[in-house]
């Protein structure tokens, strides 16, 4: 008897494997709906400011106008760009979320506008989630 199965087997401890704190669609739906406010804000910005420069009241303040709309579409274009990679599960969608993080640091340093530390900081999460998850969420 001394051979017997009668005492219970201790299973190895495995570590749990991390889970992402998003699911991949849950990433492409905020990229895409971020994308698209930064598109909207960008055609409205261009619209107001062809309305300030005709009528010529505050020349400057349209110009200003003029590069923060071409500013919203450019990112706006690029977060659509990243989700649609990410759908497609390119790696480019990396690089391009990284552009516009990068994007918005400089064109806000080059206006004098304060650094958007919040765009800053979840854009970097996302980034690190990104890169943590690759494998699990097929971008290659």
């Amino acid at each position: 008897m001394e051979n017997s199965t009668t005492h219970p087997r201790i299973a190895a401890v495995r570590p749990q494997s991390v889970q992402p704190a998003l699911k991949k669609s849950t990433f492409i739906i905020i990229l895409a709906v971020f994308g698209g406010f930064s598109l909207l804000a960008g055609l409205i910005s261009f619209a107001s400011a062809i309305v300030l420069s005709s009528n010529a009241a505050m020349p400057e303040l349209a110009t200003r106008m003029f590069s923060d709309a071409a500013f919203d579409l450019i990112l706006g274009a690029l977060l659509v760009a990243s989700a649609q990679a990410l759908v497609k599960g390119k790696a480019q969608t990396i690089w391009l979320f990284g552009s516009s993080i990068l994007l918005e640091s400089l064109y806000n340093l080059m206006m004098g506008y304060p650094l958007n530390y919040v765009f800053i900081g979840l854009g970097l999460l996302v980034l690190w989630q990104m890169l943590k998850f690759k494998s699990e969420w097929g971008i290659s």
